[in-house]
């Protein structure tokens, strides 16, 4: 995706499902992103790492503990390994027999439909091949316009930067930074992600003045019209079908 696309357009922010619509269907499955889909989105945080014989899946914790039938660390178990395990059904009855999918699956499933963001889960920073093998499956797929890489790791985002300089990058943090739109330009993200407790509006406006969009978490239907009101380029939550409905409610009202 083009930079500049992240951007909103007259005041139609994009809509962002966390983990998919993993609200209504397990995170981070093929089940989750098409909900998020139908539901409206357009854009998609998921979160990536390796397995032990080097394949990319989808799964946020270290562990399959939580999300699957299996239990250990996503580092130590194959991709058959994973692919035998049940991600679903920990969610709902009607989910049983979801599988853990590969990043190369979701990527050809996603074209046409959704802009992947996609956090790299580097575990332990910096010392795992998952940078190096995401920019070569991007590649190889041609997948690159429909491809946001992220993370909280700000020197990896300026390596993959030096490396793809054409390419969209999502800037991620957890504490209040005293410049985000500084930030922002040294590590080279066109997009940053602001916790919902830190979003103010002259960071939008100084975030805009650089060139760089931002998106944050609706966690309240009725938040979203200040939202818009400021300038907000993507709103995010599990339930992308209330943030559609948010945005709908809040441009009628005004």
């Amino acid at each position: 995706m083009p930079p500049e696309l992240l951007r909103s357009r007259r005041g139609a922010p994009h809509v962002s499902a966390h983990r998919g619509a993993s609200a209504v269907a397990p995170e981070n499955t093929l089940a989750a992103l098409d909900a998020a889909w139908r539901a409206g989105a357009t854009l998609a945080e998921i979160d990536v790492q390796l397995t032990r014989d080097g394949h990319i899946v989808l799964m946020h914790d270290r562990t399959v503990d939580r999300t699957t039938t299996g239990r250990g660390h996503v580092k130590d178990l194959t991709l058959e390994a994973l692919r035998a395990l049940d991600a679903g059904g920990w969610f709902g009855p009607q989910f049983r027999g979801e599988r853990v999918p590969t990043l190369r699956e979701v990527l050809a499933w996603a074209r046409g439909k959704l802009v992947l963001l996609v956090e790299l889960k580097n575990f332990p920073f910096r010392e795992m091949p998952l940078v190096d093998r995401t920019i070569e499956l991007v590649d190889e797929l041609g997948a690159e316009d429909g491809v946001v890489l992220g993370g909280f790791d700000h020197p990896v985002l300026r390596d993959i930067k030096r490396r793809r300089p054409r390419w969209p990058l999502e800037m991620m943090y957890t504490a209040r930074l005293a410049d985000p739109a500084g930030a922002a330009r040294a590590a080279g993200a066109s997009l940053v992600s602001l916790e919902p407790e830190f979003v103010l509006p002259e960071d939008i406006r100084l975030l805009h003045e650089a060139g760089v969009a931002a998106l944050t978490t609706l966690e309240r239907p009725e938040e979203a019209a200040r939202l818009l009101s400021w300038g907000i380029d993507a709103l995010e939550s599990g339930d992308p079908a209330m943030v559609v409905a948010a945005i709908r409610a809040a441009k009628t009202d005004a």
